[in-house]
């Protein structure tokens, strides 16, 4: 375990004073005075997050009032999930190499540090205060939508065929063996308790989708991964996208990169159609979302893949959102009635996607 604080209540000012000296962000002031308080609220589900409050000694030009932290989870059986499929050395990497050349706006880093051996880390991250968080429960407006799937257009064009070489090599790959196992693994532990569990949430064609896809559920990943590949975010939903126009032209940031990789990019396109819009608003403007991702890419000078590509390409998407479904609802603690209702309704609109898509006939024979 790391040399360093390992929840924000532990952060105390005289280790915070160091840490934003070295990272530039302060050389005169001095913080006196730091409190924390937890923004879980039933999406801080795999990490802790919290806001920390400070004080100085004296005014100075750039800092922070309050900035954000990232810490392990407390909870063991979330914690097993995050150590097993890797979240928190992903996004340490994320924001350590990449973010500075992301398309869509993130959060500035101030302070990251990571222990291997148990996956111990902290992030220390800009607070993008006066923004509009987006709502998983309620579901993305139409305008928030249009702006989502543009910006993850312009994230995977940017890195289109370009994240097998050079740098890009030391960000994960869905495509590890190990990776494709345990996530095969955690699929099938947590199968039956969220059929169970939620049985209201699953048409009979989905629960039979969910349970052909488990012993194959390892082959999926890897498909996904392979062929056309960029950058993901990897749980882009509507909880980790900020709105507003202190955001740039672009009016939307996006945070939580624990789930990022090196993969099919459809992913991120499926997981915030189906996730994060209404079934209702799904039926009305599905091909038009996707029409304006592809068209984005073309813009970002992405050739060599159609439109019938990038449909055929997130149909096989959708299937892989019931590893979304299972894994939140087969048995993670969900932090609090939010939380609760939160995982019920990506199940419903999962569900609702899988069924009427017909996403079984995907699954590899």
């Amino acid at each position: 375990m790391g040399n360093w604080p390992h929840n924000a209540a532990a952060v105390k000012a005289e280790w915070l004073d160091g840490v934003m000296r070295r990272s530039d962000v302060l050389s005169n002031a001095r913080i006196t005075g730091v409190s924390s308080a937890n923004l879980g609220l039933g999406v801080g589900i795999m990490a802790e997050v919290s806001r920390l409050s400070i004080t100085y000694d004296k005014p100075e030009e750039g800092a922070p009032a309050s900035i954000i932290s990232k810490f392990p989870t407390a909870d063991p059986t979330n914690l097993g999930v995050a150590r097993m499929l890797f979240f928190y050395p992903r996004e340490v990497a994320f924001y350590t190499k990449l973010a500075q050349y992301s398309p869509i706006r993130t959060p500035r880093l101030f302070h990251a540090e990571l222990d291997m051996a148990d996956h111990s880390f902290v992030l220390l991250l800009e607070d993008m205060r006066n923004t509009l968080p987006g709502d998983q429960v309620a579901g993305l407006t139409p305008a928030q939508a249009e702006a989502a799937i543009t910006a993850i257009g312009r994230l995977h064009g940017a890195w289109w065929g370009k994240v097998d070489s050079g740098e890009m090599d030391a960000l994960f790959d869905f495509r590890n063996p190990d990776y494709c196992m345990a996530v095969q693994g955690g699929y099938q532990g947590f199968l039956a308790p969220s059929l169970s569990n939620f049985s209201d949430c699953y048409s009979d064609y989905t629960r039979k989708t969910a349970e052909a896809l488990a012993p194959v559920a390892a082959q999926v990943v890897k498909e996904l991964s392979s062929g056309m590949r960029s950058f993901l975010h990897g749980d882009y939903r509507a909880d980790n996208l900020l709105f507003g126009p202190s955001l740039g032209a672009d009016g939307i940031a996006a945070v939580d990169w624990q789930i990022s990789g090196r993969g099919g990019p459809l992913y991120d396109v499926a997981y915030l159609i189906c996730n994060s819009v209404p079934t209702a608003y799904r039926h009305q403007a599905e091909k038009a979302l996707l029409r304006r991702y592809h068209d984005t890419l073309l813009q970002m000078g992405v050739t060599g893949f159609s439109f019938d590509d990038c449909w055929e390409a997130y149909r096989f998407a959708v299937l892989c959102g019931l590893f979304v479904a299972v894994f939140t609802t087969g048995g993670m603690d969900v932090g609090n009635q939010r939380g609760l209702e939160m995982v019920r309704a990506v199940a419903r609109r999962v569900d609702a996607a899988v069924s009427e898509l017909k996403v079984a006939d995907l699954l590899p024979r």
